[in-house]
């Protein structure tokens, strides 16, 4: 069955090899439910109209028919194990990966997505996937249950903490969405995202509707590749996202290492415990803004120049040099080296305007 990689009137893109079964089954029972409630409406409106009460017609009972009530027992019971039998195929076929399937680790936090690749390589909030090969994720939760979930892929998959759980999916190709790249390992055929279906907890500050600041805002963009430029951008490492001409954060385009730190900065959820801007109420971290060439008291009584050095250590050991006043909460994020000189100076241009 061919793909709908376009939106329908009530579907998402088919973008899995799945999705077709999924949907095929969706509107089996959307349509058989239909045509069944305008049968039984239409029966209503009949017998309605014609047992209405009348003067001088005295209301006689109408007796037992055996053949039609077996008829609407054994319809219903031939519907029922159909659509269970139906289901049940899809969801065998859901429930076991291919042998060949490239295992992709997920971990979910509180509000925010990491992926590891077999070779190590980590992703923060998106992640790279091969096109017509199956990919399983093997997911867990570090705080509270989780579900992920992907509308494009027809798959979704709870993560409770304390225990492990997969989902698999195969991504088919489409035409590219992204702006062309030289970089192999950059090329992305589109992309689509990941939600947290499960009700995961709330908060009630100003930045719980940034991007994976909240529940509400729990998601990860999922980057479709060809398997080649998939194999490539493992090797060489995650490309630095770009503001696109739109004002959203993405892969391809060229760049400052500032402005490719601003994005890193909200992608990492950086944004979620420092703030970055002047005027506004102080989070859980340090406040960044204005911070560059200022000297930061520490919890040992000692004090630091904001620098480089000091803003590079305590991205990668943020336990080392903990800021007098603030709690011993930031966790280590695992970065590449382009990405902390990208933080660096992103982090270097926040300061007032002369």
């Amino acid at each position: 069955m061919e793909n709908q990689t376009e939106p329908s009137l009530l579907l998402p893109a088919q973008l899995s090899t799945i999705a077709p079964q999924v949907d095929s089954l969706y509107h089996a029972l959307l349509w058989s439910s239909v045509v069944v409630s305008v049968a039984v409406v239409a029966a209503m409106l009949f017998f309605a109209w014609s047992y209405r009460r009348r003067p001088g017609v005295k209301a006689e009972p109408s007796g037992e028919n055996w053949p039609l009530q077996v008829g609407a027992i054994l319809g219903g019971a031939a519907v029922v194990l159909v659509t269970f039998f139906s289901g049940w195929g899809g969801f065998i076929t859901a429930a076991q990966a291919p042998d060949d399937s490239v295992a992709i680790r997920v971990r979910a936090d509180a509000w925010a997505w990491q992926f590891e690749h077999p070779n190590g390589l980590t992703e923060e909030n998106e992640v790279h996937v091969p096109a017509n090969v199956p990919v399983r994720l093997v997911m867990s939760s570090a705080d509270v249950a989780h579900s992920f979930f992907v509308p494009d892929f027809r798959v979704q998959q709870v993560i409770e903490p304390g225990s492990f759980s997969s989902v698999w999916f195969e991504a088919v190709e489409r035409g590219s969405d992204a702006a062309a790249s030289d970089t192999v390992a950059d090329r992305v055929l589109y992309s689509t995202r990941a939600t947290c279906g499960e009700y995961c907890g709330a908060r009630g500050d100003e930045t719980a509707w940034s991007p994976n600041g909240g529940h509400a805002t729990m998601s990860a963009a999922i980057h479709v590749q060809h398997e080649q430029d998939y194999r490539a951008f493992v090797a060489r490492g995650p490309a630095l996202p770009c503001r696109q001409p739109d004002g959203t954060c993405g892969i391809g385009g060229e760049c400052s290492a500032e402005e490719s730190g601003g994005c890193l900065f909200t992608s990492k959820t950086c944004s979620a415990c420092h703030q970055n801007q002047a005027d506004r109420p102080q989070l859980v971290g340090p406040t960044l803004y204005g911070a560059w060439g200022h000297e930061q008291p520490l919890s040992d009584g000692t004090t630091v120049a904001v620098d480089e050095s000091y803003v590079r250590q305590s991205i990668l050991q943020p336990a080392s040099q903990i800021a007098q006043g603030f709690p011993n909460v930031m966790p280590t994020i695992p970065l590449t080296d382009r990405e902390v000189t990208a933080l660096v100076a992103y982090i270097q241009s926040l300061h007032p305007s002369e």
